[in-house]
């Protein structure tokens, strides 16, 4: 990625908290191939790596289960109702982990200098 100094980067992303994480999200984690960072080592991740002005903000909320339910006609006629219910079970999964401050939604901007 090309960022010429003075330019900005928005990124959000999955993050979890610090420690080890349960043995049901280290699972969901496995599963997915995914990697998350807890929000201070992202944004240490960011410094380190030459940004400034990091802002790193824990952003999970609901608003996308809300936004998908609101549409669920919509989506099955695209989709499947199988699909549909599968993907309100993995919102309503990570909810639960976001609740418990398990799992979480990163807001991280950034200046190049």
């Amino acid at each position: 990625m090309w960022l010429k100094p003075g330019g900005k980067i928005l990124i959000t992303d999955y993050c979890k908290s610090a420690g080890s994480p349960s043995l049901e999200f280290d699972e969901y984690i496995k599963k997915g191939g995914y990697y998350p960072h807890d929000i201070k080592a992202y944004r240490q991740m960011l410094e380190d790596a030459g940004f400034d002005d990091v802002i790193a903000e824990d952003r999970t909320d609901r608003q996308e289960l809300d936004a998908l339910e609101n549409k669920k006609g919509d989506f099955i006629r695209d989709f499947s109702e199988e699909d549909y219910n599968e993907i309100v079970e993995r919102w309503k999964a990570k909810q639960t982990r976001g609740a418990s401050r398990e799992q979480m939604w990163g807001l991280f901007i950034a200046k190049k200098n």
